[in-house]
C-alpha cells in the first residue's frame, strides 16, 4: 500500500514538471514570435567594410520619419515641409534619406548595430564584416598567423573558409583561424563565405631569404647576396653573417635602433665591407681579396619581432686566375689611345682623317692578332704572329673571359673603322669630283673669254 502511494506521488510530480517545461517553451516561442512581429521582417544585412546599405521605413513619403541607430537619433524629417534635423549619432554625418529610404555609405565596423524607423516600427540589423591577417598579408616562412573574418557584433556566427590553391573548404568554420609555421602551401587567395552570399578575400604571401651561389677568382672582391624579395609586416630586429670555416673572420651584425633604424654595426673589419646606410630588404656584404681558404659555406640570418628568424646559405667557390704570357689586360685603354691618336693626327681636311684611320686600322689589327695568339693553346705553333706584331700589347694579364670580350670588341672596332674609312674615301672622291668639275668649268669660262677677245 505504501509503495503504491509513493508511485502515484512520483507520477504526479513528473506530470507537474512536464507541464512547467511545456509552459516555459511556449513562453519562449511566444516571445520570439512577438519579437518578429515587433521587428517587422527582422531583416539582417551582412556588408563589407566600405559598402553601402539601404533600408526602407515603409511609410508614405509625406509622412514624418524618425531614424535611430542603437537608440540614438540619426535625423528627423518633417514630411510636409521636408525639414531635417540631425541627431547625435555618428551615422548622421554621412547618412542620407530619399523618401522613406535611409542610405548609409562607406560602412565601418562601428556602423554595425540596430537601425529603427519609429513611424513604422521597422528594425534592421546591419553586420559589417572585415577580413584581414595578423600580423600582415606578407608572412615569413615558419611564422604563425591569424586569419580574421570578423562579423562585428556577432562573433559566434560560423563562416566558411576556402583555402588555396583550389578553393577547398577549410576544416574550421570559425571567424578566426590559426595558421602555424606557414609555408608556400598557405600562400595564395583565402576566401571567407558569410551566409553563402558575401565573399571576402584575403591574399597571403609567404617569403623567405633569397641568395645564389657565388664563383670568384683569387684576389677578387666578391659580394655575398642575401635579401628579402619584398618588405614584410614583421619588423627586422637583428641578424648576422657567419662562416664556420673562417673562425678568425669578423662580420658586421644587423642592429635596429630608434635613431639609425636598421643598419650594419661593425668596426675595424679587415676582410668584409658593408653598406653603412639604413637597410630595408638587402643584407649583402662584400668579402675582400678572396683566397682558396675562403672557399665554403656562408650563412645569412635575419631576426624579426616575435622571435621568428630566417637563415639562408651561400656557397662560395674560389678559382685560380688563368695563366698565360703576353695576354693583354686593358685593350679598351689601347683602343682609347688609338682614338686619341686619330684625333691628334687628323686635321680639318678629310685626307688627314683618312690617313689617321689607316694608322688606327693597322694598330687595331695588330691588337686583334695579339689577342688571338694569346688565346691559342701552347701547342699551337702555326700562328703567324711575330714578336714585332705583339709589341703593342700591354704586359698585364686578364682572364680568358676578358680576352674573348676584348677580342670581340676589337673586331667590332675594326669593322667600324673600316666602314668609316670607306665612307670617308667615298666622300673624298665626291669632293675631288666637285673640285675638278669646278676647275673644268673655270677653264672653259677662261677659254670663252679668250675667244671673244680674239
Amino acid at each position: 500500500m505504501h509503495r503504491t502511494c509513493l508511485k502515484l506521488c512520483q507520477q504526479t510530480q513528473n506530470s507537474i514538471q512536464t507541464k512547467r517545461n511545456k509552459m516555459a517553451i511556449c513562453k519562449i516561442l511566444f516571445f520570439l514570435l512577438a519579437l518578429c512581429v515587433w521587428c517587422g521582417k527582422c531583416e539582417v544585412f551582412y556588408k563589407r567594410v566600405g559598402d553601402e546599405v539601404s533600408m526602407k521605413c515603409g511609410v508614405d513619403s509625406n509622412s514624418d520619419i524618425d531614424w535611430k541607430f542603437n537608440g540614438e537619433s540619426i535625423f528627423s524629417i518633417t514630411g510636409k515641409s521636408g525639414t531635417r534635423r540631425k541627431g547625435s549619432s555618428h551615422i548622421a554625418f554621412k547618412a542620407s534619406a530619399s523618401g522613406d529610404t535611409l542610405k548609409v555609405p562607406r560602412l565601418e565596423t562601428r556602423d554595425s548595430g540596430n537601425y529603427f524607423c519609429r513611424q513604422s516600427g521597422k528594425h534592421y540589423t546591419v553586420r559589417v564584416v572585415s577580413a584581414f591577417v595578423k600580423p600582415g598579408p606578407v608572412l615569413l616562412q615558419s611564422s604563425n598567423a591569424e586569419l580574421h573574418c570578423d562579423i562585428t557584433g556577432d562573433p559566434n556566427t560560423e563562416v566558411q573558409w576556402l583555402r588555396p590553391p583550389n578553393g577547398e573548404e577549410y576544416k574550421e568554420k570559425k571567424q578566426v583561424i590559426q595558421l602555424k609555421s606557414v609555408t608556400s602551401k598557405e600562400a595564395g587567395q583565402w576566401t571567407c563565405l558569410v551566409k553563402k552570399d558575401l565573399k571576402l578575400i584575403v591574399a597571403l604571401t609567404v617569403v623567405g631569404l633569397q641568395t645564389t651561389a657565388v664563383n670568384a677568382s683569387k684576389g677578387d672582391n666578391i659580394e655575398l647576396p642575401c635579401s628579402l624579395p619584398q618588405s614584410v609586416s614583421q619588423r627586422v630586429v637583428g641578424g648576422r653573417w657567419k662562416a664556420d670555416h673562417l673562425p678568425k673572420v669578423s662580420f658586421p651584425t644587423l642592429t635596429n635602433t630608434a635613431g639609425e633604424g636598421l643598419h650594419w654595426n661593425g668596426n675595424g673589419l679587415s676582410k668584409v665591407n658593408f653598406t653603412t646606410g639604413q637597410l630595408s630588404t638587402n643584407f649583402d656584404v662584400t668579402l675582400k681579396n678572396v683566397q682558396s681558404s675562403d672557399d665554403g659555406t656562408f650563412v645569412c640570418t635575419v631576426e624579426f619581432d616575435g622571435g621568428v628568424s630566417l637563415s639562408v646559405e651561400t656557397t662560395l667557390r674560389v678559382m685560380d686566375k688563368p695563366s698565360g704570357e703576353g695576354l693583354p689586360c686593358n685593350l679598351q685603354s689601347e683602343i682609347a689611345k688609338l682614338v686619341e691618336e686619330i684625333l691628334g693626327m687628323a686635321n680639318s681636311s678629310i685626307c688627314g682623317i683618312a690617313d689617321a684611320l689607316d694608322h688606327a686600322l693597322l694598330k687595331l689589327k695588330k691588337l686583334k692578332r695579339c689577342v688571338d695568339d694569346a688565346g691559342a693553346s701552347p701547342s699551337d705553333t702555326s700562328s703567324p704572329v711575330s714578336s714585332q706584331d705583339i709589341s703593342p700589347c700591354p704586359p698585364d694579364k686578364p682572364s680568358s673571359s676578358q680576352d674573348t670580350g676584348f677580342a670581340e670588341s676589337v673586331n667590332d672596332d675594326i669593322e667600324s673603322l673600316e666602314r668609316k674609312k670607306l665612307n670617308l674615301q667615298i666622300k673624298l672622291l665626291e669632293n675631288q669630283n666637285e673640285y675638278y668639275a669646278l676647275k673644268l668649268k673655270k677653264i672653259k669660262e677662261q677659254s670663252m673669254i679668250v675667244s671673244v677677245v680674239e
